[in-house]
């Protein structure tokens, strides 16, 4: 796993944990988030080894312990 800082719009960062898969990626946190402050389409950034990327959520749970998992869609620039 790699370490990862995730800044949502409008909330503060959180650090965690991030595994990529084909088409998306999952943070792990130890941080959970108010599930009503993400209601909705949620959009972010992702950064990782000094690299950014937009992300937007797809899935958001809670986890025992007080953490969080979230599904990530990577969040393409319209050109």
């Amino acid at each position: 796993m790699t370490e990862a800082t995730l800044s949502l719009d409008g909330l503060e960062p959180i650090r965690g944990t991030v595994e990529f898969g084909s088409s998306y990626i999952v943070f792990i946190a130890n941080t959970r988030i108010d599930e009503r402050q993400i209601n909705g389409p949620h959009e972010g950034q992702l950064t990782i080894d000094s690299r950014d990327e937009r992300v937007a959520i797809e899935t958001y749970h809670a986890v025992d312990g007080g953490g969080c998992e979230m599904t990530l869609r990577r969040v393409t620039p319209s050109t």
